[in-house]
């Protein structure tokens, strides 16, 4: 096996080319003190503190953020049964009755047909879209930022559109353009689109046309929302990418670089879902290849299904450990690197984002936004989606050259400095007060 070199710097910058993220217009300051305070209505499938996945964190941090920089901000989402208006970290929260044939989180729970039936009459849900125009009525925004609509129609963002309220959304899945959201299908990332996909999304077609601008977590996946046909109405000034905002609670780099790991063998992580679409097995594969040695792995995270004991047994043997939930920055402290081997195309893995603020180095599939993260040209530290012995080969590189070679949160600042709170939330008012300027001098 040939063992390739670890880069002297790791990712160095981001590359020079639309994957960057658009840097902010010279009058941007002057456009935003123009339009001043803003009301700002925020919607999304989940808000916390109800949580599946990364997206409902990031709405809630930039939720926030925009209220500490002096905003008026709201959040609508969806639940299982509607509440009464309340308020979470200054963020005026309205929770809508679904109205779909059933709750999100039960989906599994229904038959095929029922689910297909079910997202079928989902793009044509006019009872969300009329209870989305009542918090419209009750919080009159400036403007409506969108972004994960898993189960909520996209007829919302007529409501908007129709009363003459700006629409920015935010694409950070793929439920615009997949019926499940991950264009993942039997095992494998889809290499097509899929009629059933097609029909069940055919609406969004013609109501994405309402939004006024699109922000993506990724260059990758904001290009395949394009070659689907969606957003192609908008100029590409108006289609940017704005990473997401992370933070990593009571993490502490500095600590972590000082813990004494003298004698302990080089450890590896995983942190996520358990399933194959993040590319579980192809990691265990690659272990298996490598063998026992002066190395161990801790698998962090839970199973949508009884998944998790395939993968145990196929860890059987080697020093890998599953440990269940772990808070990241104690599970970012205990370990030297992180692995992301997705399978699927990832849009933009927090956990990135999480180890790079902790100062840990990251091996990645280079698949979704996983190599603009890491860096396209850094080859040392990406690997082929679902090679095993690929990712191998780049296990074996950090076990040659040991832990004293491993860079830490100073090599990882081309993510750091554009994943801060403050930095995101600027970026996000740049083109809120462009579009709100715009509204308000064509009303004049």
């Amino acid at each position: 096996m040939i063992t390739p070199s670890l880069p002297q710097s790791y990712a160095r910058a981001l590359p020079e080319t639309a994957a960057a993220p658009r840097e902010r217009p010279p009058n941007a300051a002057a456009l935003r003190a123009t339009t001043g305070p803003l009301r700002i209505l925020h919607l999304s499938a989940l808000y916390p503190p109800y949580i599946v996945g990364g997206a409902e964190r990031s709405v809630e941090h930039l939720a926030e953020e925009l209220v500490a920089a002096g905003h008026t901000v709201a959040a609508a989402c969806i639940a299982r049964e509607p509440e009464p208006k309340t308020v979470r970290g200054g963020v005026t929260v309205y929770r809508m009755a679904h109205h779909n044939d059933f709750w999100l989180e039960d989906w599994p729970k229904a038959s095929r047909f029922g689910r297909a039936w079910a997202k079928l009459k989902q793009q044509w849900n006019f009872a969300i879209a009329a209870e989305f125009g009542r918090v419209l009525d009750d919080f009159k925004p400036d403007l409506v930022n969108t972004h994960s609509l898993l189960d909520v129609s996209t007829l919302v963002w007529r409501e908007a559109a129709k009363r003459g309220i700006p629409i920015v959304h935010t694409v950070c899945e793929y439920d615009l353009i997949c019926g499940n959201a991950a264009m993942f299908k039997d095992g494998k990332p889809c290499e097509r689109w899929h009629l059933g996909c097609k029909v069940v999304n055919a609406g969004k077609q013609i109501t994405n046309r309402s939004v006024d601008a699109v922000v993506s977590v990724g260059t990758e996946i904001l290009k395949t929302h394009v070659d689907h046909g969606l957003f192609t109405h908008l100029a590409l000034e108006r289609r940017r990418v704005i990473f997401y905002s992370c933070t990593v609670p009571e993490g502490d780099p500095e600590a972590r670089r000082r813990i004494d790991r003298t004698g302990k063998p080089i450890t590896f992580g995983y942190l996520g879902r358990i399933n194959t679409e993040k590319g579980v097995g192809t990691m265990i594969d690659a272990f298996r290849r490598i063998g026992p040695g002066d190395w161990r792995c801790l698998v962090a995270g839970h199973a949508m299904d009884d998944s998790i004991e395939r993968f145990k047994a196929q860890a059987e043997g080697l020093p890998i450990e599953f440990v269940g939930w772990a808070k990241p920055a104690d599970f970012l402290s205990d370990i030297d690197v992180l692995i992301v081997p997705s399978f699927w195309a990832e849009p933009s893995p927090r956990t990135i984002y999480e180890a790079y603020t902790m100062g840990v180095p990251v091996i990645g599939a280079a698949s979704g936004g996983i190599p603009e993260l890491i860096g396209e040209d850094n080859a040392d530290w990406l690997f082929t989606p679902g090679d095993d012995a690929d990712l191998a080969a780049r296990l074996t590189t950090v076990l040659a050259r040991g832990r004293g070679d491993l860079p830490d949160e100073r090599s990882f600042q081309h993510v750091i400095r554009e994943s801060t709170s403050e930095r995101v939330a600027e970026k996000y008012l740049d083109l809120y007060a462009e579009l709100v300027a715009e509204r308000r001098a064509a009303r004049s």
